[in-house]
């Protein structure tokens, strides 16, 4: 007889992460195994995703080719939900389960529905809480919006569906509310660590992200969530392990591979840039930065990156010079810029003209949106564990992609190539756009235009407060982007 099966669909606070944080993500899905026996756990769960665009995930397909008849599904979403501003994941809680729009009819529909007509048997979790500093729960944090109480929404559809709900909204809340966020905030990832008096590295409590839980937390809920299914008549209680034990403080550990980041924010305030990087619109800067072999970046290399009229930035580097590069190794580049808080939502769009270029490889130009901002460097910079994403050109040999990525000094190329390399005076068009933890890139060269969206990218491992969106170009390139366009939309809303 085959082992039964618990699928486990929702977002990041149940998925699995490899974060080089000091204290990681983890999703209390990962720690399940912890608190059951005899029965497999399949995490299908993935960052980022809501109710609604889950749906269009592989992992979605994965749970209904392979979930059977008397095997397990629970499911806990509404964090990304939650976000009005984004069309692609938002479902509204406040309307009932026959409108399609509805939390609850994405749920019923395409989760609780089709594992019943299987013959699985489906559960529901209200969404852990978020940690609070000013321990509201009663809110944004417990889950109530202007667009309804995703909590209720989930109770009242597990009294219509005949389907069990573990409450973790409530017991979350009622953990926190005891604690304090000063205790809350050991539950949660913490981004960065410091140095204390003595010279040890120690959690910096002003990183911690109030959405994901760590190691600890993420074991804590699981046991929140196994204690709790002991009270029900659902058939999964069978499978919890009899020495149920609470998880302890003591277990929480910084991460052994991460190291302490020297990094400050670029001083834009009494930032005085040379002539090549002058701009002329408000909260606009130029630079340059990377590794390059000399002590600053002069006009004898030939980087520039300044407004030569309104909207008009010429940024790149002349043709004869060949210092930057876009490599898996390390980066340098010009870049005009604009600094951003990282809870702000904005688009940038622009066109762009080769003005000079050379036929060589790691050369490349567009927008980029990046973890972190440099001003002024010295000697020996070398951006190695920078992220960023970019709407851009970039060039092997013989051929370019048009998006490209590094993450976890990782470089990576989206799909198709184009072959051959882009010449001078050859026009494209640009933009990113940030939608909460969604971001989208589009590039159109050459008549054919290229899409790309990245979910829950990570955007905080050197600068925690800001991120920076810009125009670059680099290696021999020089290009003049012009009708530039940046709309700052507000504020991040949920997860």
């Amino acid at each position: 007889m085959n082992k039964k099966a618990l699928f486990v669909v929702g977002d990041s606070t149940l998925a699995s992460f490899n974060d080089p944080y000091y204290y990681p993500r983890f999703g209390y899905a990962t720690k399940l195994n912890r608190y059951f026996k005899n029965i497999e756990i399949v995490n299908l769960a993935l960052s980022g995703r809501s109710s609604k665009s889950f749906i269009k995930e592989e992992n979605y397909k994965r749970v209904f080719e392979e979930i059977r008849k008397g095997d397990y599904l629970l499911i806990d979403f509404a964090h990304n939900d939650e976000q009005y501003d984004d069309a692609l994941r938002f479902t509204n809680a406040s309307l009932p389960m026959t409108d399609p729009s509805s939390f609850s009819y994405y749920l019923n529909t395409y989760y609780i529905a089709p594992a019943k007509a299987i013959g699985a048997i489906p559960i529901l979790c209200t969404p852990v809480c978020r940690a609070d500093s000013k321990d509201d729960y009663e809110h944004l944090s417990g889950h109530k919006t202007m667009y309804g109480d995703y909590r209720a929404a989930i109770l009242d559809l597990g009294n219509a569906t005949d389907t069990i709900v573990i409450d973790l909204t409530l017991l979350t809340k009622r953990k926190y509310q005891e604690l304090g966020f000063s205790q809350v905030a050991y539950y949660y990832a913490i981004i960065a660590g410091k140095y204390d008096e003595k010279g040890r590295a120690v959690p910096n409590f002003s990183t911690v992200d109030t959405t994901h839980l760590n190691s600890f937390g993420a074991s804590y809920v699981a046991y929140l969530f196994a204690r709790e299914l002991l009270k029900t008549n659902h058939g999964l209680k069978e499978y919890i392990d009899v020495n149920l034990q609470e998880p302890l403080e003591t277990e929480l550990l910084m991460n052994p591979n991460y190291t302490i980041k020297e990094y400050q924010a670029p001083d834009l305030a009494s930032y005085q840039p040379r002539e090549e990087f002058k701009t002329l619109s408000k909260d606009w800067y130029g630079t340059a930065f990377g590794d390059i072999d000399c002590n600053e970046f002069s006009s004898s290399l030939g980087f520039v990156a300044k407004e030569i009229k309104e909207n008009v930035f010429r940024v790149g580097q002349a043709a004869e010079k060949l210092n930057g590069k876009l490599s898996l190794s390390t980066d340098a580049f010009a870049f005009c810029f604009r600094q951003m808080e990282v809870h702000q939502n904005f688009i940038l769009k622009a066109k762009a003209k080769v003005l000079q270029c050379k036929p060589v490889k790691q050369a490349g130009f567009g927008i980029m949106l990046r973890d972190d901002c440099y001003l002024n460097q010295s000697k020996g910079h070398v951006l190695l564990a920078s992220n960023y994403i970019a709407s851009g050109l970039i060039t092997t040999d013989t051929s370019m992609n048009p998006i490209f990525f590094k993450e976890n000094i990782t470089l990576k190329k989206e799909v198709p190539v184009l072959q051959g390399l882009y010449k001078e005076n050859e026009e494209a068009y640009f933009s990113i756009r940030r939608i909460g933890q969604s971001v989208e890139c589009e590039v159109e060269f050459r008549d054919t235009l290229f899409k790309k969206v990245y979910v829950d990218f990570d955007f905080l491992q050197i600068d925690q407060k800001y991120m920076y969106i810009g125009l670059f170009a680099t290696k021999g390139t020089l290009v003049e982007f012009y009708d530039v366009q940046f709309e700052n939309t507000g504020k991040i809303i949920g997860a």
